[in-house]
């Protein structure tokens, strides 16, 4: 492509697609969804950032809670996708209409579809912690300099404490640390921020349990966690399994929360597979298997002298214990199911296949003396894969948790592209 902007023009269309997009945002009503009421009301099953961050709104605005909400959420994102943008163009040299286009791309959650930007949801600021924290490491990749990801830190465990799926950059930027500490020859130097990456898990885990001591009077992780473990487990577990446990107390809680499904028809064994795939309907069906029975209904089977707050400690520890055997006993059914999940995010086995070889070719690439595209093309295929990986373990993969990395896929579209425009000019000259 051919087309040059200036400058000046460049600037004057980002703004203006910020403005406008800021403008649609603004006059847009705030939607709650059931997940909401947690986060507003600080409950116990949400992890600390997100509700502390719509306290300190509904503290200082008051009547303006909700107005004050859409505006720092969308000038949040905007402020994120500019900062990636800009970042992103200092280090790769390609066309200006791209990164025009990747901008579109990245605005697209604020205004369509997700409108993230209007939402009481989580994603309204991790989308932008998100953007933020790998700018920096994808700045630290390109330029082989590890300050880049000393920044990431503070955003990056205020991130994980936002939504815990993120917790899949840390190994990431142990990586990128070890490739830019290796090829300069300071990995002993260095290894202090090897070790702190490396911690970043136990920080934000007891930060975790010490927003819930303050604000629940229990220090502990958000319990929300052995839930999400458990439902794929419970969903390929069948009548027999009651006989894993030997606690009374386990036993009686898989035998009633199975028999729910069982009537319910939310377990494997109760589907016809002839009519349909077991995958596409534990997606569809998952709030119905993990709130609406193992929550809803596993949450009462439990002593009833309990709080609610302690109901939910309880369920989260009963479930953690249960899913090991669960998985192990069913593990061929479990890895289907979680093979599956994996490739519905990419929506079938052909694009997923297509990112994996965009993985493997970039990383051959590298032994050699790599450009500042593959790396990025590397980099941003790892990221793809790694936030599924860990997603599909116990979520549903659905939009709402795999967004976050769309744009990459247009990225390294739109480098290619260029590489073919510029090799193309170059042989007609």
């Amino acid at each position: 492509m051919n087309y040059y902007i200036s400058k000046k023009h460049y600037k004057y269309i980002l703004y203006s697609l910020f403005l406008l997009v800021f403008i649609i945002v603004i006059k847009r009503p705030i939607e709650s969804f059931p997940d909401s009421e947690g986060y507003l009301t600080m409950s116990i099953i949400r992890s600390p950032i997100y509700p502390i961050f719509l306290y300190v709104l509904k503290v200082i605005f008051n009547n303006l809670f909700e107005v004050a909400t859409i505006f720092f959420q969308i000038l949040f994102n905007i402020f994120s996708i500019h900062y990636l943008v800009r970042n992103l163009k200092k280090n790769i040299k390609i066309n200006s209409i791209w990164y025009l286009l990747l901008t579109v791309i990245l605005l697209f959650p604020c205004v369509y579809n997700l409108n993230i930007s209007n939402r009481f949801l989580s994603e309204s600021i991790s989308y932008s912690l998100y953007l933020i924290v790998i700018s920096n490491f994808i700045t630290a990749f390109l330029k082989e300099q590890n300050r880049y990801i000393l920044y990431s830190v503070p955003l990056l465990i205020i991130l994980i404490l936002t939504r815990s799926q993120f917790l899949f950059l840390v190994p990431i930027g142990v990586l990128i640390i070890l490739w830019t500490s290796i090829k300069e020859n300071k990995l002993k130097k260095n290894s202090w921020l090897l070790i702190a990456f490396i911690c970043i898990p136990i920080i934000t885990t007891l930060t975790d349990k010490t927003y819930h001591s303050i604000v629940h009077d229990h220090f502990v992780s958000t319990p929300w966690t052995g839930l999400h473990l458990i439902t794929p487990a419970f969903f390929v577990a069948d009548k027999e399994d009651s006989k894993l446990y030997d606690d009374p107390d386990e036993k009686e809680f898989f035998t009633k929360v199975y028999r729910q499904l069982e009537e319910d028809k939310l377990n494997l064994n109760t589907l016809d597979l002839s009519k349909r795939d077991e995958t596409s309907f534990y997606i569809q069906n998952f709030s119905k298997i993990a709130n609406q029975t193992i929550y809803s209904y596993g949450k009462n089977i439990l002593p009833k002298d309990l709080s609610e707050n302690e109901k939910f400690i309880a369920l989260d520890n009963i479930t953690k214990n249960m899913t090991p055997p669960l998985i192990l006993n069913n593990w061929k059914l479990w890895i289907k199911l979680y093979i599956k999940n994996f490739l519905n995010a990419f929506n079938n086995t052909k694009y997923a296949l297509l990112i994996f070889i965009i993985l493997f070719f970039s990383l051959i690439k590298l032994k050699k003396k790599p450009s500042k595209e593959i790396k990025f093309i590397f980099l941003g295929s790892l990221f793809l894969i790694s936030n599924v990986l860990i997603i599909a373990i116990g979520m549903h993969t659905v939009k709402r948790f795999t967004f976050y990395n769309d744009w990459l896929i247009f990225l390294i579209i739109f480098i290619l592209l260029n590489t073919l425009t510029k090799y193309k000019a170059t042989n007609d000259s």
